[in-house]
């Protein structure tokens, strides 16, 4: 079989643990935040989401341009969603057969603004053609490299430390605007595909919309509670989830709220079909999240649906060479 895309390079941006300072937080205040969330607390995020519009309105197209010889279409795409304006890169076969969709959700850095991909697309098509999606997640532009040539996109507005749950506003967002606006899509064969944060947030998506039907998370955490719990002096974790709380701007409750959204665990039995790779060596996302992640699958009674793979590597180096993710990932998406 022809595969439309030889290879994906992704450049998996780590996140970023600071020297150790003067705690954050009393232990009662820590006590109150961290605590194991509640069947309620849980049901409460997940009615939230339910509730949220994600219509995008004011679409445009940025840029279009055909690549090798017609048989692909790239366009940048604008579109505005709760009055954030967003990007997105789509890269279309030209064909007029209904394709799968696949979305790639990118990693995350505190002070990084612009997620770097390199693509080789396949001279001769694919017999199984599929739209690739690569939303510009909040706060961040994208930039490709497509056969040697690059191409950007603008920065996307909103909070770029509102990273998990609304960068997965943000895929919902992307795809209900590639439902509007391209009719080979069929978006209920669609799978997210994403490393570290981007992992996190192709959990999230599955979890929140059932046009999803498959899921691939490489590094991503899980629960995001308890990592922030043994990481409440780091930069990054203030940014995402503390300091709001800390400065008196949201509630204990608001804060709590955050963090549950942000973290597949709560909702693990809502989940699709789903591969998850990690690395025994990863000390930013470490293996314990992906063994809790696995009881809760377990306990939900899903297992037959969820592929654990693990791989003596680091949070940086999982997808470097690495010709076994590679395959297994493309086997798994491929079957839609």
């Amino acid at each position: 079989m022809k595969k439309q895309l030889v290879v994906i390079i992704i450049i998996i941006l780590p996140f970023l643990f600071s020297c150790k300072k003067e705690s954050y937080f009393s232990e009662e205040q820590q006590s109150a935040l961290f605590a194991a969330p509640s069947a309620t607390e849980i049901a409460d995020v997940y009615h939230t989401w339910q509730a949220i519009d994600l219509t995008p309105s004011a679409y445009t197209v940025v840029q279009e341009k055909q690549l090798m010889s017609g048989k692909y279409t790239l366009k940048i795409v604008s579109f505005n969603v709760n009055d954030i304006q967003e990007y997105g890169a789509l890269i279309i076969p030209n064909t007029t057969e209904k394709m799968p969709v696949r979305i790639y959700a990118g990693g995350f850095g505190l002070d990084v603004t612009m997620y770097r991909m390199i693509l080789e697309l396949n001279p001769s098509g694919s017999d199984k053609p599929f739209i690739l999606a690569m939303p510009t997640l909040r706060g961040q532009s994208l930039q490709i490299t497509i056969n040697d040539t690059t191409y950007t996109t603008p920065l996307s507005g909103g909070d770029h430390c509102d990273a998990f749950d609304g960068g997965t506003d943000d895929v919902l967002a992307f795809l209900n605007l590639i439902e509007q606006t391209e009719p080979y899509a069929d978006v209920n064969r669609t799978s997210v595909r994403g490393g570290s944060r981007g992992g996190t947030v192709a959990l999230l998506a599955g979890i929140r919309d059932k046009r999803i039907k498959r899921v691939v998370c490489v590094a991503g955490p899980v629960n995001m509670l308890a990592l922030s719990s043994g990481h409440v002096n780091d930069d990054t974790y203030r940014c995402q989830f503390l300091s709001a709380y800390k400065n008196g701007q949201v509630s204990l409750a608001e804060a709590r709220n955050k963090m549950i959204a942000s973290s597949p665990a709560f909702f693990a039995d809502r989940l699709p079909l789903a591969q998850m790779h990690m690395g025994l060596k990863d000390s930013n996302v470490p293996i314990w999240q992906a063994y809790e992640f696995q009881k809760r699958i377990d306990a939900a009674g899903i297992t037959a649906g969820f592929q654990l793979f693990t791989y003596y590597r680091t949070h940086s180096d999982i997808a470097t060479n690495n010709a076994d993710l590679a395959q297994r990932i493309e086997d798994f998406l491929s079957q839609l």
